[in-house]
């Protein structure tokens, strides 16, 4: 399944990569793999971020994850502005 989430970050785009991408390992350990991220078109301070996940439970659990929370919040990561939207792709081109 994936995801697609967007929030709002308080310390920039550049920031957020920085502290996201050194967490990867922890989310492939939660047999999670980005798949995209970008800032919104008119709003460099709104993130996507597109995810594989292999259950809504595991995302829950990480997400839930106090070591985790502390890592999105280090980010920058605005979390009551955070929607996480789950897909059933139709389509896959790649």
């Amino acid at each position: 399944m994936k995801i697609i989430a967007h929030f709002e970050t308080t310390k920039g785009f550049e920031h957020w990569k920085t502290v996201f991408e050194g967490h990867e390992s922890a989310r492939k350990a939660a047999g999670m793999t980005t798949l995209f991220y970008g800032v919104q078109a008119d709003n460099e301070d709104i993130i996507h971020v597109c995810i594989n996940v292999e259950s809504m439970d595991k995302l829950q659990e990480f997400m839930s994850n106090p070591e985790n929370l502390k890592v999105m919040e280090e980010a920058g990561t605005k979390m009551e502005t955070q929607v996480v939207t789950p897909i059933i792709p139709k389509y896959e081109c790649c």
